[in-house]
């Protein structure tokens, strides 16, 4: 289980550090990313990031690893450099001034999707709006480049937990730990919506119903940025945008196969 993190480590770097590393240990070790994949980064002032650095194996970090960046990604301290999707970190830190803390990673159910053309914004159960509101997928952007923050900025506008399809996701929080639970959330989901397929699929839950979930979360305290409308992507591509057709049972069975043995 991962330790307890304070709620708020916006204002100490050397708390930010420790949050990261032990976010990092964690979604490395279940499987979320693999060895250099992924990144993370937490805001503790409007013009410094701490961020983890380009090609660094996620279960290994140390607290002196990380990097001190400007606002704009500009390294202001460490001897390594910034991740190479430091763009996108910056991105959604100019977009949403509510949050601190931005996870990319890699989870192998949850990308499988996106491949396989299974809409994750498809709701099938209740938790995955407590856990995450809507799970947006944005389209297929080369990686590293500018294009990336380019496509999923607005997205940032909206979600919390956003796909990059055949890549990897992006979640939000006012904290690294809340950001790590709504990736917890999302590949959990994913997994569920994957093997629902393998097993013949199943309805979503009705439109009225979501509403009402919306709601009792809401009432409890949660806060979601818009599920649709008010000039929001759409939560998922087109079909030519996908590239791909129809859910691939065996391509899921597979994957799931593979992820067998991690938790």
């Amino acid at each position: 289980m991962m330790a307890r993190m304070r709620s708020d480590v916006r204002g100490s770097e050397a708390e930010a550090r420790r949050a990261i590393v032990r976010v990092c240990h964690e979604i490395y070790q279940r499987g979320l990313i693999s060895a250099g994949d992924g990144n993370v980064s937490v805001r503790i002032a409007p013009d410094r990031l701490v961020v983890t650095p380009s090609g660094a194996h996620k279960g290994w970090l140390s607290d002196e690893d990380l990097v001190l960046c400007d606002a704009n990604g500009g390294v202001v301290r460490g001897g390594g450099k910034a991740s190479s999707e430091i763009r996108m970190h910056v991105e959604a830190y100019r977009r949403r001034q509510d949050i601190s803390a931005v996870i990319h990673a890699h989870p192998a159910t949850a990308i499988a999707c996106t491949i396989a053309g299974v809409p994750l914004s498809r709701l099938v159960v209740p938790e995955v709006i407590f856990g995450c509101g809507t799970i947006a997928t944005a389209p297929y952007t080369t990686p590293t480049t500018q294009i990336v923050p380019d496509t999923v900025g607005p997205f940032f506008e909206c979600y919390d937990v956003v796909m990059m399809a055949r890549h990897g996701s992006i979640t939000l929080g006012p904290t690294v730990e809340a950001a790590f639970m709504k990736l917890d959330a999302l590949e959990h989901t994913a997994r569920i919506a994957a093997t629902a397929m393998v097993l013949g699929g199943g309805p979503a839950l009705a439109g009225d119903e979501v509403e009402r979930i919306y709601r009792v979360a809401e009432s409890g305290g949660a806060h979601y940025r818009f599920r649709e409308g008010r000039a929001c992507p759409p939560v998922e591509p087109d079909a030519t945008d996908r590239r791909s057709g129809s859910a691939d049972a065996a391509l899921v069975e597979a994957v799931l196969a593979r992820l067998g043995g991690r938790s």
